[in-house]
C-alpha cells in the first residue's frame, strides 16, 4: 500500500454502468507528481468526497500503458 498527497482532484464522467470516476494529481513518496484515475467500475469510489483534496491518501495502483490505476484508497489516519 503506497501513501500519497492529493493535491487536486476532479469528477470525471461517468462510467456506461453509471459508477462514478475521479482523476486526483497526487504526490508519492518520493515527491513525484503522478496522474491517479479510479479503476473504472469500482464500487469504492462512491466513498470519495472532494474532503480527500489536500490530504494523505493510502491505496493500491498499478500502471498500463497510458494512465495510472487507483485499485483503492482511503484516507490515512496518520501524515
Amino acid at each position: 500500500m503506497e501513501r500519497y498527497f492529493i493535491k487536486s482532484m476532479r469528477r470525471l464522467t461517468n462510467t456506461p454502468d453509471g459508477n462514478p470516476r475521479f482523476k486526483f494529481v497526487a504526490v508519492d513518496r518520493f515527491g513525484k507528481t503522478l496522474t491517479l484515475h479510479t479503476k473504472a467500475d469500482a464500487g469504492w469510489s462512491y466513498t470519495i468526497t472532494h474532503g480527500w483534496e489536500n490530504r494523505m491518501i493510502e491505496g493500491y495502483t498499478h500502471a498500463t500503458s497510458r494512465n495510472v490505476i487507483l485499485d483503492y484508497a482511503t484516507i490515512s489516519e496518520t501524515f
